[in-house]
């Protein structure tokens, strides 16, 4: 299955991989017995050793997903963002610095995955408004460097915007302060 998600993504068919990602994270999800953690070691080995980022990106899903079931926004934050090896942001990058093509693939497919979380994590009851609002800021600006990325500045820094307000209201304990 990564090895088709891979090739649909190399011919720019990006509705394919969509339904590859969901068949993926559903059967790790659900299928399997593993951890978030367990998974997210699973993705780096793949990294690291054969810099495998388009196949990669399932399974960040999957671990972002075993995350959320676990209330672990800041497990969940790390798979979507990660500067290094450890999320899609991570993998964007590397991805497009081996193949400047690849911008196309991250603008349209990888994008949209990582705000698809975005919008998950604002559903996730079981964790302190606080620790939501510091993990959504984290999670913006991952977002908004990969728009960087790809060259989407306008987006990117009305994403910027929107990550300044999720800090500010982390810094006030998860509540919005009404001006006096």
């Amino acid at each position: 299955m990564l090895q088709e998600n891979k090739s649909c993504l190399a011919t720019r068919k990006f509705e394919e991989p969509k339904k590859i990602n969901k068949e993926v994270n559903y059967l790790i999800t659900h299928e399997t017995i593993t951890t978030g953690d367990e998974l997210r070691r699973f993705v780096d080995d793949l990294l690291i050793e054969a810099g495998r980022f388009a196949k990669s990106i399932p399974v960040f899903l999957a671990a972002a997903s075993l995350f959320e079931k676990e209330g672990d926004l800041n497990g969940m934050s790390l798979r979507v963002g990660g500067v290094w090896w450890g999320g899609m942001h991570g993998a964007n990058k590397r991805m497009i610095e081996r193949d400047v093509t690849m911008k196309e693939v991250v603008k349209h497919h990888v994008i949209p995955l990582m705000q698809d979380f975005k919008n998950q994590m604002l559903e996730v009851t079981s964790v302190r408004e606080e620790d939501k609002c510091k993990w959504m800021s984290r999670v913006l600006s991952f977002i908004a460097m990969s728009k960087n990325l790809v060259d989407d500045n306008e987006v990117a820094e009305e994403v910027w915007k929107e990550t300044e307000v999720w800090e500010d209201m982390w810094r006030k304990g998860g509540r919005i302060e009404e001006d006096k």
